[in-house]
């Protein structure tokens, strides 16, 4: 279980990281990795290379990122299903990993439909690797083939992590791409929602989604503009001014938001909080905040509309240190929706 308040379970089949943007500079993530070396005192521990202390005493990723073998295959031994968040302490589509090891991961969750995988990247690679896996987009990419096609990739690497595993499902996701897989991004502000998006929704998934976590500026999703040569509404996949497009794309279909929380937290205007939540209305998007800095008092309303709900009302809010609240009210109202989908999910 996880203390991530929109998902059931971690599943870390990779490990390491390297920060990529402004949002990745208070990363919980090499803290804990830092902490995890730190308790072994000495002995081997799954982190060992992958973080360091600087000169400042502050953890910082080495950059070197490894698939966990040990690790890649559990989720094929549980039997409940439930949200797994892939990769909460690395990123699936780090530069260091092949797309082999990639395909593996892909391998392992098609073998389990009765999971939802939920991905969250801040790397444009995943439009890349969806393109390798994909006949047509290997050659463009003018990628040296390999013997096996891109499903058999798949299918094999999910046989491979099933040897010596008893009671392994055995039913299979074949569509693609996988009705279980939800493909996340995460954005901190406007020019990171303006580099990513577009890359977000030309790559296919059955759900896109967005974490605005840590929410450093506002975010207008309905006017994305990229590399100044086209206007996208993410929320609707209207095509605007700068470079017609005919008919709608994709968009995005769940939104996730929360301030940064932790040593060093920089600030989030509750108005950034609030216009993501209008957007998500207007157009219909489900919308859920994740986590707000409230009131010093309990179950008071404070200036900014964020209040702690009180015991047995709604969803239960945790505090944390900072003054931040795990699932808390926003103008009176708590906001945990989740995407609707078919029933392949």
């Amino acid at each position: 279980m996880t203390a991530i308040s929109w998902t059931d379970e971690t599943w870390n089949p990779v490990r390491g990281c390297s920060q990529v943007s402004p949002g990745c500079a208070n990363c919980y993530a090499k803290h804990q990795a830092a902490r995890i070396v730190r308790m072994a005192k000495g002995k081997p521990s799954k982190y060992d290379g992958l973080v360091r202390m600087t000169a400042r005493g502050e953890a910082a990723w080495t950059g070197r990122v490894d698939l966990d073998p040990k690790t890649l295959a559990a989720p094929l031994s549980w039997r409940l299903p439930r949200r797994i968040f892939v990769n909460s302490m690395s990123d699936l589509f780090h530069e260091s990993l092949t797309n082999e090891q990639i395909a593996a991961v892909f391998g392992v969750m098609a073998a389990c439909p009765q999971h939802t995988f939920q991905i969250l990247t801040k790397r444009a690679r995943m439009r890349e690797w969806f393109a390798w896996v994909d006949p047509v987009g290997r050659a463009l990419l003018e990628r040296t083939p390999i013997p096996l096609r891109p499903r058999a990739v798949i299918e094999n690497a999910a046989l491979a992590t099933m040897t010596g595993v008893d009671g392994i499902p055995k039913r299979r996701d074949h569509a693609w791409p996988l009705s279980n897989v939800h493909l996340g991004l995460s954005v901190e502000d406007q020019d990171a929602a303006d580099k990513r998006i577009p890359d977000l929704l030309a790559t296919p998934a059955a759900v896109h989604f967005l974490s605005c976590e840590p929410l450093l500026g506002e975010i207008d999703l309905r006017h994305v503009q990229h590399n100044r040569e086209f206007e996208l509404d993410a929320l609707t996949g209207d095509h605007g001014v700068f470079r017609p497009l005919a008919g709608r794309g994709p968009r995005v279909d769940w939104v996730i938001a929360g301030c940064e929380s932790g040593p060093g937290a920089r600030p989030c205007d509750v108005a950034w909080l609030r216009s993501l939540r209008d957007q998500c209305a207007s157009a219909g998007v489900p919308f859920f905040l994740k986590q707000a800095r409230g009131p010093s008092r309990e179950n008071s309303p404070g200036p900014d509309g964020v209040v702690r709900p009180s015991v047995n009302h709604g969803l239960q809010s945790t505090s944390k240190p900072g003054g931040v609240i795990e699932l808390p009210y926003l103008d009176g109202a708590q906001h945990a929706a989740f995407p609707v989908v078919g029933p392949a999910e």
